[in-house]
């Protein structure tokens, strides 16, 4: 890496799960999870650290998270608010605390994500996209560019490589714009760092 309670109506705050793993005595991780459906929207508001965002077949959102020292892990909070159609995630913790989180949602989502500061990577998501993050690394799997209608893209100073709409570029202020015909929109930026999208079917071949 670069650079490292009220019911909602309809649903309800989710707090952690008793499920836990320890050093000694000390639980070092913990995790969370809710029922959503596929093709809901899902807003996440993440902290700085680690974060691998992940699509499932299955009909749930689920968090863990963990910290590299025990003391650390009552300063981490995380919640995911449901309301019909619509998810809101959020997490706060120690920032250069080793925070690594992994969220499974639905496999056709859209996605809203807002991260501080960290590396970032998404896959095997079907859906709108719109990713913004400060600095860090991110890696977006977009699956096919013809599933998009409207792509746009930035990194104020790094690296942008986007394989399948054939863009690779490296230094300040890089950007590109594509149109099709697909169902989806993707917006993604990163203000200092790599931004990388690209086809995991692709690379698998």
């Amino acid at each position: 890496m670069r650079v490292a309670a009220a019911a909602a109506i309809l649903g309800t705050v989710l707090v952690a799960s008793p499920r836990s793993q320890t050093t000694g005595n000390a639980p070092t991780s913990d995790s969370l999870e809710r029922a959503f459906s596929q093709n809901g929207r899902i807003r996440m508001d993440l902290s700085a650290g680690e974060y691998h965002i992940s699509g499932s077949t299955d009909n749930r959102i689920r968090l863990a998270w963990s910290v590299r020292d025990a003391d650390q892990l009552p300063r981490v909070r995380a919640r995911a608010d449901v309301r019909d159609r619509d998810a809101n995630i959020t997490t706060d913790g120690p920032n250069n605390r080793g925070l690594k989180v992994t969220i499974q949602v639905p496999e056709r989502s859209g996605l809203y994500v807002r991260l501080t500061a960290g590396d970032l990577r998404i896959e095997d998501i079907r859906g709108d996209k719109d990713i913004e993050l400060h600095a860090g690394d991110a890696r977006i799997d977009v699956g096919r560019a013809e599933d998009y209608h409207s792509v746009d893209a930035s990194v104020w100073a790094g690296g942008l490589q986007a394989a399948p709409f054939h863009v690779f570029k490296d230094g300040l202020f890089r950007s590109f714009d594509w149109s099709g015909k697909g169902p989806y929109r993707l917006h993604a930026r990163l203000k200092a760092g790599d931004l990388r999208l690209y086809s995991k079917g692709a690379e698998r071949q």
